[in-house]
C-alpha cells in the first residue's frame, strides 16, 4: 500500500466523517443555525410556528443529504476502494460532488443575496480534500499501485 493511497483514503474518510457529523448535527438540532436566523433577520422565538416547522424541516433535509452521502462514501471506501477497484475513485468523486456542489452553491447564493456571512469555507475545504484524494488515488487499480 503506497503512501499516496493511504493519504487519499484518509482524505476521503475525512470528507465522509465531516459530512456525517454535520448531517447528524443538523438532524438533531431543534432550532435553526445562528447564520440562518441572521438571514431571516429574527430570533427563533419570533418566527411563526409554521415557519419554524418549514425551516427546520428544510435544514433537517440538508442533514439527511449529509448523512446519506457519508454512508454512501463509507461503503465505497470500505469495499471497492479498499480493494483498489479503479472505478471506485470516480464513484467517490461523483457521490461527494452531487452533495458538496449544491450545498456550496446554496451557501454562496445566500451570502451574495443577503450579505450574511454564511460559512463557505467548509464546502471549499471538502472539495479541495476530495480533489486531492482523487488525484492521489489515480494509481488505484494499477499493478504495483
Amino acid at each position: 500500500m503506497t503512501s499516496r493511497f493511504v493519504i487519499a483514503a484518509g482524505l476521503n474518510w475525512l470528507v465522509a466523517a465531516t459530512m456525517f457529523g454535520v448531517g447528524v448535527y443538523y438532524l438533531l438540532s431543534t432550532e435553526l443555525m445562528p447564520h440562518h436566523l441572521r438571514v431571516l433577520g429574527t430570533t427563533w422565538a419570533e418566527l411563526p410556528r409554521a415557519t419554524r416547522t418549514l425551516m427546520l424541516t428544510l435544514m433537517k433535509g440538508t442533514g439527511l443529504v449529509g448523512v446519506c452521502t457519508a454512508v454512501s462514501l463509507a461503503v465505497l471506501l470500505a469495499v471497492p476502494f479498499a480493494r483498489r477497484e479503479s472505478w471506485s475513485r470516480w464513484a467517490i468523486l461523483v457521490v461527494a460532488l452531487t452533495a458538496l456542489i449544491p450545498m456550496l452553491i446554496g451557501a454562496i447564493r445566500v451570502r451574495l443575496e443577503t450579505g450574511v456571512a454564511v460559512p463557505i469555507w467548509p464546502h471549499l475545504a471538502g472539495l479541495a480534500a476530495l480533489g486531492l484524494a482523487f488525484t492521489l488515488a489515480g494509481e488505484v487499480g494499477r499493478p504495483g499501485g
